[in-house]
């Protein structure tokens, strides 16, 4: 009797900001062989200038990995007029391809804040692809101008009902994965190698950094990594890749 077919499985990972330790952050992402989209800010008003990727270590990390667009200077897209929204996410393009040489096809709307509006700006601009802050989901989503994410790399405090989701009966493990987000993320993988679809790991190394959780990470990525059959892909090209539901 013939085995019916493995469920299509694609995963990708996606990393904000462009704070200096995102190089440390593609080392590691190298040695597990996970490819990652950089969203970059070259301005960014959030990080001290001295913690910003220079140019030149922009352009090293776009040798290896995706790089993507995150506005200028990272404001809250919807705190903007829409002339200033336009010059926040067409220049950010304009910056990196000057410092990359290459095309920026790839976006990530700042704290997941955005419209109808910048929608259509980002569309404007060139982008063929979206990121937002919107979580747990095992699918590219219905836009890829919208596209949501699986896990980030953050333990949130108001995850109980996830955690109790993908638990089970057993509120000790609920427990556990609520408190520890290497745990979730393994379990939502799991889930989307049953179901099949798209697993969307995202984060920030400051965060990383600032919560010791490069551990954490590393677990994470021995997990999920060189899995046979799983398609692995940066952000630009994981869209078309989750059409199962999940």
């Amino acid at each position: 009797m013939t085995s019916p077919p493995r469920p299509s499985v694609t995963v990708t990972t996606s990393w904000d900001d462009g704070h200096r330790l995102d190089c440390r952050l593609a080392e590691i992402l190298d040695a597990y062989d996970v490819p990652g989209t950089f969203y970059i800010s070259p301005a960014s008003a959030e990080l001290d200038p001295r913690d910003r990727l220079s140019p030149a270590q922009v352009a090293a990390i776009s040798a290896g990995f995706e790089v993507g667009a995150h506005t200028l200077t990272h404001p809250r897209l919807t705190s903007l007029s829409p002339e200033d929204a336009r010059h926040e996410i067409a220049g950010s393009r304009a910056r990196l391809e000057d410092v990359t040489g290459t095309r920026v096809e790839s976006f990530c709307y700042p704290y997941g804040a955005f419209n109808a509006e910048h929608v259509r700006l980002v569309h404007e601009a060139g982008f063929s692809f979206a990121r937002t802050t919107r979580r747990f989901s095992l699918t590219a989503g219905p836009d890829p101008l919208r596209a949501p994410t699986t896990v980030h790399a953050y333990a949130h405090r108001v995850d109980v009902g996830p955690a109790l989701t993908y638990a089970g009966p057993s509120l000790a493990s609920a427990l556990d994965l609520y408190l520890h987000w290497d745990r979730i993320a393994m379990a939502l993988f799991d889930r989307t190698l049953e179901r099949g679809g798209l697993y969307h790991l995202w984060g920030h190394s400051w965060e990383l950094q600032r919560h010791n959780d490069w551990a954490r990470l590393r677990r994470v990525l021995d997990y999920i990594s060189r899995r046979p059959g799983v398609r692995y892909a940066v952000n630009g090209t994981s869209y078309d890749a989750s059409e199962e539901v999940a």
